[in-house]
């Protein structure tokens, strides 16, 4: 009986997919992930612009704090550290930023710095009688990164903070407030 049973299930007609039904799936597969690929890169690389445009509109604050008690513009982290804290990667590579503890720069008289996350280096500057910060993608990011802009102008008391919208490299324009 036991065989005739097995006869019987491996007689039966078995039915599955045809090669062209499984190519079709595999067409619109790939479409939809040339589609989605896209989409989903340029919506990290965005991700990733929101670290600068935190820290920098943190910074813009501590400068005018500092200006308010000072009465003069801050020239370096050490001064920004008065209020803020201000951190950065080691090194401005993202690889090495994710295993590495990031550096203090509150105490140190720096214009310059990596962002803990290693993605953009960001500068100070003084223009034009205000306080500018530009945050430019590191070299081994510069074709997917956009960099952000930030100003302060302390005879109006205005900040403003621009994310640029398409990749600039490293060629980020500084804003004006």
């Amino acid at each position: 009986m036991t065989a005739r049973l097995v006869r019987k299930y491996l007689n039966r007609n078995q039915e599955g997919f045809t090669l062209v039904e499984l190519i079709v799936v595999v067409v619109i597969i790939g479409i939809l992930s040339a589609i989605a690929i896209p989409s989903f890169q340029n919506a990290s690389d965005k991700a990733k612009q929101k670290e600068p445009t935190v820290l920098i509109a943190g910074y813009l604050k501590a400068a005018q704090a500092y200006y308010i008690e000072y009465g003069i513009l801050p020239v370096y982290t050490s001064h920004l550290g008065q209020y803020v804290s201000v951190v950065s990667c080691r090194r401005n590579y993202p690889a090495y930023c994710k295993n590495n503890l990031p550096r203090d720069y509150t105490t140190i008289n720096s214009m310059s710095w990596t962002t803990p996350d290693g993605y953009f280096d960001i500068y100070m500057r003084i223009r034009s009688n205000k306080l500018t910060f530009r945050a430019m993608p590191v070299p081994v990011y510069q074709n997917n990164g956009y960099g952000v802009s930030g100003c302060y102008n302390p005879q109006t008391g205005a900040t403003k903070v621009v994310e640029q919208t398409r990749r600039m490299g490293r060629s980020i324009p500084y804003v004006d407030c």
